[in-house]
Formats: structure tokens, sequence, C-alpha cells
């Protein structure tokens, strides 16, 4: 029997964009040559096929994991044309793959076999997606495609012409991720299609390619997620310009106006560089966060976007007053911009509001504390700090005095 419509269902599974009334059949066997052996696979993003970052140089490396199967070769006796001849019958899932596509005795009509019915039959997208999906797990066996130079076109190749099945084994893949942005690829759609048929007149082509010429245009969604821009900050003296190494800060992230207990684990990649961790990252991470040449600059990678952080200093450096740390918070908007910015009540912490430039002072008594009417919330902390020394003093000399009298 003639494949009438072989490839009016085939350009409708390919992309899984079904429901494509074709109705054109193939030249006749004399005319038509089913040689052809390969199925090509285009996309507009070379990263598409690709598990990391598509390389230029090397267009081979990191390409996606591909299993197929072959569901039906084609044959010809030279006369009634270009058949399907099944190759998976009586395997698990093929009766009710069929059954998805709509085949059953009152719409087989006078076809002899379910592949005769399957090739001259239009599928709506709701029966190639069911028919897809109880074959898929048929696809066992290894193929690996040849890129070209672009990455943008993958080659498939194949022992005979026929209609094949092509599954992506890597499913949703991060392809990229640094401290600028995340690259998620999902898994791309089961690819079914049949190797190009020759000198078929008329051609059968849709809007996502010619699949008489055994080309698919495959499609498939990705998420460019950009992170926030880096956030600095230096701890300097009291003229806020002479940078001071040594000061161990924490960054919590705050939720619903209240810091979260335990700082934000971060990775170190330089002197007071520090980046928040990859998904599923594993190594080494930090939450004291400390500068030793770098005149107090930190810088912090890779924030999420519409986070509030706050960030504490932990230990002044030496040589200064560890009563007086300072901390501000601040909000990375969608853009990845920083915003809100918000100061300790010492004024320790302050934004220059020409440049943004954000800087943390350290004082060593009271009297350098900044100018900015907290002089009273000052005197408080120092006057606590001193009734503690006091009462500590006291404490002691009550000891000793009770082992006085004891002795």
């Amino acid at each position: 029997m003639k494949l009438r419509k072989l490839f009016a269902g085939v350009a409708a599974a390919a992309t899984l964009f079904g429901g494509l009334a074709l109705g054109a059949s193939t030249a006749t066997a004399a005319e038509a040559d089913i040689s052809g052996t390969t199925i090509t696979v285009t996309a507009s993003d070379a990263n598409q096929f690709y598990t990391k970052p598509f390389d230029a140089a090397n267009p081979q490396n990191n390409l996606r994991e591909f299993k197929y199967v072959e569901l039906a070769k084609y044959v010809s006796d030279g006369n009634s044309g270009v058949e399907l001849q099944g190759l998976v019958d009586g395997a698990e899932g093929v009766d009710a793959a069929f059954t998805a596509a709509g085949y059953s005795d009152a719409t087989k009509g006078d076809y002899l076999t379910k592949w005769d019915w399957l090739g001259n039959t239009t599928l709506t997208a709701a029966q190639t997606t069911g028919f897809v999906n109880e074959l898929k797990g048929l696809a066992t066996a290894d193929t690996t495609p040849t890129a070209s130079a672009d990455g943008k076109t993958q080659t498939f190749t194949f022992g005979e012409g026929g209609l094949y099945l092509i599954v992506d084994q890597s499913g949703q893949v991060i392809v990229e991720e640094n401290e600028n942005h995340k690259l998620v690829w999902d898994g791309n759609a089961p690819i079914l299609a049949g190797t190009a048929i020759a000198n078929a007149d008329p051609a059968v082509g849709n809007a996502e390619g010619t699949i008489l010429a055994g080309v698919v245009d495959l499609k498939s969604n990705h998420e460019d997620t950009q992170k926030a821009d880096p956030v600095v900050f230096t701890k300097t003296d009291k003229t806020r310009t002479n940078g001071l190494d040594g000061a161990v800060f924490n960054v919590y992230e705050v939720v619903d106006g209240k810091a979260s207990d335990a700082p934000v684990a971060f990775v170190k990649t330089g002197d007071g560089v520090y980046r928040l961790p990859n998904t599923n990252e594993t190594g080494t991470t930090v939450t004291d966060l400390t500068t030793a040449n770098a005149k107090g600059k930190f810088q912090l990678l890779g924030l999420k976007r519409g986070a509030t952080y706050k960030v504490a200093e932990k230990t002044a450096p030496k040589g200064y007053n560890g009563n007086f740390k300072g901390e501000f918070t601040f909000t990375v908007d969608k853009d990845g911009h920083v915003t809100g910015f918000t100061a300790d009540a010492l004024k320790l912490a302050a934004q220059d509001a020409k440049t943004g430039a954000i800087t943390v002072v350290n004082v060593k008594n009271i009297i350098e504390l900044p100018k900015t009417g907290a002089a009273g919330i000052a005197l408080f902390v120092a006057l606590a700090a001193l009734l503690g020394g006091a009462a500590a003093t006291v404490f002691a000399k009550s000891r000793s005095v009770k082992r006085s009298i004891n002795a």
C-alpha cells in the first residue's frame, strides 16, 4: 500500500506541533529514493544541544546524551510505492501508543497493518504526544549526532531509511552558572522523524521544517536568570578614605524584616571577593568574610535578585574599638541593582549619594565616631561598656573580700 500521508503524521510528530493536514503522497517507488540514512535537527541556539556552553573550537564536546529506536523501516517492491514495515510490534507500549494515536477497529479502515494506517493518517497534537510518550521508553540505543561548526545543526546517522524516535536523555540542564547569570535549558522533546526520501513529489513540508528532507527544526525552552551586580563596600578608618584590612563581616538574608539566624555561606574567590555557591556546587564555603591585603575592599558576587541582605561587622580590625561595629542593609532589585540602603544607628556605615560607594568606619574611641547626631547613642554604648567593666571589677573585688573574711 502506498504511503499517502506518512509524512503528514511525521511532520506533526517531529516537533510535537501536531494537527497538520498535509495529505501529500510520495512519488512511486521507481521515482522515490529511500536510501537516505540521516535525520538533521536544527535549533536557533546551539546551547539547546549541549550540557555546557557551546565551544566553537570543539563542537563535538559536551553534547547532550541521545538514545533512539527505529520504529519502522521503509520498504518498496518497486511497484506499489513506499511502505512502513513495523519493527517494534509486540514491544511494551506499542499497542497503547497506537490507541493514543486514535487507531482502533473503528478507525483502521481497509489498511492491513497499523503502520499502513499510521502512514496515511494525520495526527492531532494530543495524539502525537500520546503516541510518542508511550514509545519513548523503547529508545535504548545510543546515538551521537555530528555537530555543525556553529553547533546549531546536529545530524543523526542510522543504518537504513526509516521512521525513528530520538529521545534526549539529559533532561533539564544548567548549561552555565556564575556570578553573573544562571542559564537553564529544558530537555528537548522526543523527535519522531523519518530519514530523507529523495525524488519525492510533491514535497511535504511544514512551518517547522521540510520532513521529506529529513530535517527537523527543534524547539525547546530555556531560562537565563541574571544575577545581581557586584556589591562592593570598603572598611575604613574615620576618614572614610584609608582602607583597613583585618575586619570580619557576616552577611544575613532578611525575610519579612527579620535577619536569618545563620549567616549566608559564600565561596571565596579572592582576597575580599566572595560569591554565592552555584546550584548543586560542592566544596568549601565560608561565613566569615575578611580581607588581608585588599585595603578593606569587599566584593559580594552573585547575590539573588529581589532579596534583602544585612551586612554586619563581627570583628573590628586590630587596634580599633570593638564596641563600635558597623552594619547596613540593602535590597537587590529585579534589575540587579542595590537599593534601599539603610545604615546602623551610629552611622558607621554610609553610602555616597553621588557614587553609591559604601564605606564602613572603624574608630579607636568615642571621639572619632561620625558626627551625625548619634552622640547620645554612642554615649549609651560607651556607658554600657563602662558599666559592664565596672560590674566585673566589683564582682571580682567582692569575691576577694569574701575570701578574706572566710580566711
